[in-house]
């Protein structure tokens, strides 16, 4: 069994990596982080709320890992980095993910969202902000701050882009679970957020006018609009539809391999 890295009194003392919305996460070793609540209101709680999600969840390939406790603050896997991290530096290259890339992440993603279900939990701030990269390019869900557990409201809300205004995140359902998937499928591909122009104003507007992004030349975009518009009644149905995309997409490559080797 791997002995457990040690972990100075004042947990400060370790490398800085980054700050989250209510916790600040610092380098354990080369393969772990510890994550402890800001000093601000409720913060303490909602790490609490985050540490006992972890617990129930258990292990999944597609779920970041808690390794264990520490004096009520938790340790997980180290991963490389938020999917949106990579997204930005493709963006900033002019170009966009390798299709591959794009229909792994976004089945990854959503093949996560049964399993957390069943365990009575709802992750309504899905988002490439919250979507780790492992060290195999592989997409794990984390930061579960912003869940809801067995039907309670959650503690942090999701952005704007994340939300239907008639379906809040503060009723958590099925339909407001899987909105912000939505926008993290169009995000995935795009390397935009829905409406990167406008304002949380601006999109309440929109999206309660059922007014969204075309969709339709993106490759998984009617499982996309289908998310945002609350046309599915479980999680699997959407990664039943994003594996008939993966097909489809699988479909198209070898058929464009087949096309250069008959002009070769």
């Amino acid at each position: 069994m791997e002995t457990q890295p040690s972990i100075p009194e004042d947990v400060t003392d370790l490398p800085w990596i980054t700050n989250g919305v209510s916790g600040a996460i610092f380098a354990v070793s080369e393969s772990a982080i510890i994550k402890i609540p800001l000093p601000l209101e409720n913060c303490k709680e909602q790490l609490a709320i985050e540490r006992k999600i972890y617990e129930r969840l258990g292990p999944h390939p597609y779920i970041t890992k808690l390794l264990y406790t520490h004096k009520g603050t938790i340790v997980l896997e180290r991963l490389q980095y938020p999917l949106r991290r990579r997204l930005l530096d493709i963006r900033e290259q002019k170009q966009l993910p390798v299709a591959q890339d794009m229909a792994r992440w976004g089945w990854q993603t959503t093949q996560a969202l049964p399993h957390i279900r069943s365990r009575g939990v709802m992750q309504v701030d899905i988002g490439p902000h919250n979507i780790l990269l492992d060290w195999d390019g592989n997409a794990r869900l984390s930061d579960f701050v912003g869940s809801s557990l067995d039907g309670f409201e959650p503690m942090v809300f999701p952005s704007a882009h994340s939300e239907h205004p008639d379906i809040p995140t503060a009723n958590p359902s099925i339909q407001s679970e899987l909105f912000a998937p939505g926008s993290t499928l169009y995000e995935i591909e795009t390397t935009y957020k829905p409406y990167p122009d406008k304002n949380d104003g601006e999109l309440a507007k929109l999206f309660k006018a059922n007014k969204f992004p075309d969709t339709r030349e993106l490759i998984p975009g009617k499982v996309i609009t289908k998310c945002w518009m609350a046309g599915y009644k479980d999680a699997s149905e959407a990664v039943v539809d994003i594996l008939h995309t993966q097909d489809r997409l699988n479909d198209l490559i070898l058929s464009d391999k087949l096309q250069m080797f008959l002009i070769l």
